[in-house]
């Protein structure tokens, strides 16, 4: 669906345009009719003159004295013009000079008017009647040139048009403008969305018109109430971690017990239900952050927060002075939740850093997808075991402390957000390498 600012944009216009044209053509009929009528008139007053003037004679000869005719009909192509025809001869005034007005074939009473061609090519109205006069039958013929009328009128045409056109543009940026107005509201609302999904607001501003307030209204509701939803499910999670920790430990000093000790096969078991219900804790407490990651308002700001990792890393890693390689884009704000991907970072960079002798690589590009790419020149993971990082509380290497979650838990989050791994050897450091490519929802 287009959206409704550019409808109403075009529908108006499309009024507007609809509306001119219409008016234009009423116009336009309008003043034809007027000069149409303004000439007729004069035509039928001149006509009603000459049948004032004229004389009929007994021998059926008709005359017309001179003294009564108007001087334009002397003046050569003058552009008035008549004819009369009687029972015996016709008349013609001097301005047709050697020129000559059509006959018509008229009846008793009727009246024609038209538009003809005159002398000299003058556009010409014509009006002919036929009348009877005492007992003759007399057609009368008179012509007016209206060139300079018909020009007149074409001229008041354009301008009218170029009036209307200029009206109707202006009409139409006025109304743009309004419609523009009118939503404005509506797109600081989504201005207000955006910085409220970078973290930047916690609640949309609820001063707006009284048709939005019902949505906003809602809006900052469910906003409100996730985000109180997400904040008790992580309270709940940090209160059943702590609680879990007592008995944790309690148990962990039961095995070491010398009468546990004594008892090998019980104590294997106690210690190995031990170990699995930490690694299930830790477990769902990393599931959880996953659960709770739609919250508005966590963008991940890759060189701000993957510095802030890197000198963290750098703090605990410090003995081994390593050399850290870190290519990120600048000012990048990426719409993806931070703490899933700081959780994931910390993960790939840890490992890589536990592994490393010298040095650690890490490479960031975020363009439709947000690439990740970690490499260290550690011994490596031979590739008949890569498949094995990828199992829950698996270890290649048993020398290095840890319960072999990280790698599972970057699993989890890579298929929470639909993305892909790869793992292998770095060409470039020699050690291991991880890729991982997670889609940009914009």
């Amino acid at each position: 669906m287009r959206s409704i600012q550019a409808r109403l944009a075009f529908g108006l216009a499309g009024s507007l345009i609809g509306l001119f044209i219409t008016q234009w053509a009423i116009v336009n009929y309008s003043i034809h009719h007027v000069s149409d009528e303004i000439i007729h008139n004069r035509l039928q007053q001149d006509a009603d003159s000459l049948i004032a003037a004229l004389i009929v004679l007994d021998s059926g000869k008709i005359s017309l004295p001179y003294a009564t005719i108007s001087d334009v009909y002397s003046q050569p192509f003058s552009g008035h013009y008549y004819r009369i025809d009687g029972p015996v001869n016709t008349l013609r005034s001097r301005s047709l000079w050697d020129e000559d007005l059509p006959k018509f074939e008229l009846k008793l009473g009727e009246h024609r008017f038209m538009g003809t061609v005159g002398p000299l090519s003058q556009q010409m109205f014509t009006h002919a009647q036929l009348i009877k006069k005492g007992d003759q039958f007399i057609a009368i013929n008179i012509a007016h040139d209206v060139t300079d009328l018909v020009n007149d009128v074409y001229e008041l045409q354009i301008g009218y048009a170029f009036i209307s056109i200029f009206a109707l543009l202006v009409l139409i940026i006025f109304q743009t403008g309004l419609i523009r107005r009118g939503f404005k509201p509506l797109q600081d609302a989504q201005k207000q969305i955006k910085a409220m999904q970078r973290g930047e607001i916690g609640q949309l501003n609820s001063k707006v018109p009284n048709e939005l307030k019902p949505l906003v209204g809602e809006i900052n509701r469910l906003v409100s109430l996730l985000s109180q939803r997400i904040q008790r499910s992580r309270n709940s999670l940090g209160n059943l971690a702590h609680a879990l920790k007592a008995p944790l430990t309690v148990l962990t000093q039961i095995s070491n017990e010398k009468e546990q000790q004594e008892n090998d096969h019980l104590n294997r078991r106690l210690k190995h239900q031990t170990e699995y219900m930490r690694e299930l804790v830790e477990r769902e407490l990393k599931r959880a952050r996953l659960a709770c990651a739609s919250g508005p308002g966590r963008y991940l700001k890759l060189p701000e927060d993957i510095n802030s990792l890197i000198d963290m890393l750098e703090m605990i890693y410090r003995d081994k002075d390593l050399a850290m390689d870190i290519n990120v884009p600048a000012d990048a704000s990426l719409p993806i939740d931070r703490e899933d991907m700081m959780e994931l970072l910390g993960n790939l960079v840890d490992n890589a850093c536990k592994h490393a002798n010298k040095m650690v690589s890490l490479t960031a590009v975020a363009n439709k997808d947000l690439i990740l790419m970690v490499e260290d020149d550690g011994p490596g993971v031979p590739a008949e075991k890569i498949k094995e990082l990828t199992k829950r509380g698996i270890r290649v290497d048993e020398s290095k402390v840890g319960h072999g979650l990280g790698m599972a838990i970057v699993i989890d989050t890579i298929k929470h957000y639909n993305g892909a791994i790869q793992m292998g050897e770095s060409k470039k450091l020699g050690g291991f390498r991880v890729v991982v490519k997670i889609p940009l929802s914009k």
